[in-house]
């Protein structure tokens, strides 16, 4: 991946970053691939390099509030719209890592097919019923596991937390600035980066090619958390935007 990303532009390329994570059905890391700064953002959580942390987590801020604002409205006055737009944008995006994965023998592509099954499951929104924590700890528990899906391509952070009950309760201390709520999600979400970032790095130094076939099927089979319901020509107006939108980020990725 390119060495030369500027802290400018690395500002701008964490803005998709962090929105992605307000959405359900859409990975934020799935976008860091598509900008070509997932490496850089592992290396920076591995490594706690304070200043490339800081200007990744500010434009990352940027996307959650802009998410939480103006997104989540839209996705409640035009869901079905919505949801068009997101397909194209995650189906499309599942082209770059597909294309690091070499050849497709039997044997990724079975691989693939199960990493499908288990994103496919998470998309289906099935509660997690073993999690008995409340208050101030369930939201440091689900910062913490959230932040998997914010550097794990092809899992929503916005499902994940669907699924532990504290979606919108987040979204509305974002809206709010509820600090209390924020700094306690907040030191969970830091941990968990700081666990995970150090698993990611080296499977992605030793096994690269099996990582990008699991991280195929995980980004394949999230795509049915925002499938469309029913059919609407202006939504295929909709999935060519998200489409080609993610075709432009990857562009932007490789030449910036």
């Amino acid at each position: 991946m390119p060495r030369n990303n500027s802290y400018l532009a690395l500002f701008f390329k964490s803005i998709p970053v962090g929105l992605a994570n307000t959405l359900p059905g859409v990975s934020g890391g799935t976008l860091a691939l598509v900008l070509n700064i997932y490496e850089t953002l592992i290396n920076a959580i591995k490594e706690i390099k304070i200043k490339k942390l800081f200007v990744i987590g500010l434009g990352a801020a940027v996307g959650v509030l802009f998410g939480s604002a103006v997104i989540t409205d839209l996705y409640q006055n035009q869901p079905l719209l919505v949801n068009y737009f997101l397909f194209g944008l995650v189906i499309t995006s599942a082209h770059s890592t597909y294309k690091k994965i070499g050849h497709l023998s039997f044997f990724k592509l079975l691989v693939m097919v199960l990493a499908f099954a288990l994103a496919l499951f998470f998309a289906r929104e099935i509660q997690f019923g073993f999690l008995n924590a409340k208050g101030f700890m369930l939201f440091f528990i689900a910062g913490f596991f959230g932040s998997v899906a914010m550097i794990l391509p092809g899992i929503s952070g916005g499902t994940l937390l669907i699924l532990m009950g504290v979606y919108h309760p987040v979204l509305n201390a974002i809206n709010n600035l509820d600090f209390l709520i924020l700094i306690v999600f907040g030191a969970g979400v830091a941990a968990g980066l700081l666990v995970f970032a150090w698993l990611f790095s080296y499977l992605l130094q030793k096994h690269q090619k099996e990582i990008m076939v699991v991280l195929t099927g995980l980004i394949l089979g999230s795509s049915a958390a925002v499938f469309p319901t029913q059919f609407n020509i202006s939504g295929l107006a909709a999935f060519a935007a998200g489409a080609v939108l993610i075709i432009i980020l990857e562009i932007i990725g490789q030449n910036t």
